[in-house]
């Protein structure tokens, strides 16, 4: 427990040294770079110190909350920039906040200390070898950053152009309700099954993944087309926004799930006949589609 709570502070401590050179680089970018471009280029910078305090600590797993965080902080940040507390903004960041306390407590709940590396993280070190940190940079920091910033262009969007709540907001404040209930129940079905497992290769067949072999990755995708919906509502001019919501469901599609996978028929007994019989997202009784 004392490691697991030293290492929390030492994540927090890094985080809020790479929040702070975000604003200050944020504040050193001319204004008359867009302000879309601006914070890029400032969460980008963040990502940059994460990594390096990854290098140091011995560990790209120190990234991983980032993924929850980055887009309520830059979200609150621009709220205290334009100063506009209108219902529309604050019940935004109330849904936004409400997938990224479930996110981050889970992997606070799933932490044990700093010295922890995703097994995902270990396999491409083996792989490239000295060309490690590069494909570090690149690949487990630079690009989820890219995919998170982009699929959380229509929140931001919502502050920056000054919208405020309409009744069609609901739509995607109902989609977001829905992806987090799906994240939040699979996350209690998966504690629960590790909790009363004899063995590690048994297969988890509890509540939602009982139907679905990834409930939790559903709740994620739908989480980012209901951020997608509630900036459309107002200006479906900028549909290709949805392009981030998109990428981050192909991510989960075509390369999550498939390593995830690849990893569990390793020891999962039987793995091969559960994926035959149980679909892959949508969590229902019966296997409609592959």
């Amino acid at each position: 427990m004392k490691k697991k709570i030293f290492g929390l502070f030492i994540l927090l401590f890094i985080y809020i040294i790479s929040y702070l050179v975000g604003i200050f680089s944020f504040i050193l970018i001319p204004d008359s770079i867009n302000i879309l471009l601006k914070i890029f280029i400032a969460d980008t910078v963040a990502t940059v110190i994460i990594w390096i305090a990854g290098i140091f600590l011995k560990t790209a797993s120190i990234y991983d909350p980032y993924w929850s965080i980055q887009t309520p902080a830059i979200y609150l940040t621009l709220l205290i920039y334009y100063g506009n507390y209108n219902i529309g903004n604050i019940l935004f960041f109330i849904f936004i906040m409400l997938w990224a306390i479930r996110l981050t407590i889970n992997f606070i709940i799933t932490f044990n200390d700093i010295t922890y590396i995703d097994w995902r993280y270990s396999d491409i070190k083996n792989k490239t070898n000295k060309l490690y940190q590069i494909v570090n940079l690149l690949g487990i920091h630079l690009m989820p950053t890219i995919l998170v910033f982009v699929a959380s262009i229509p929140a931001f969007s919502y502050i920056i152009d000054g919208y405020d709540f309409i009744a069609l907001d609901i739509i995607g404040y109902v989609i977001i309700i829905l992806a987090v209930f799906f994240e939040l129940i699979s996350d209690i079905n998966i504690h629960v099954y590790k909790k009363n497992r004899t063995d590690r290769s048994e297969i988890i067949n509890v509540g939602f993944w009982k139907y679905s072999r990834h409930p939790n990755y559903l709740g994620e995708i739908l989480f980012w087309y209901g951020v997608l919906a509630i900036f459309l509502v107002h200006d479906f001019s900028n549909w290709y926004f949805m392009v981030g919501a998109i990428l981050i469901n192909l991510l989960f599609l075509f390369i999550s799930i498939p390593l995830e996978e690849k990893k569990l028929i390793t020891y999962k007994e039987g793995y091969l006949e559960y994926k035959k019989k149980t679909r892959m997202l949508i969590p229902l009784p019966f296997k409609l589609l592959k």
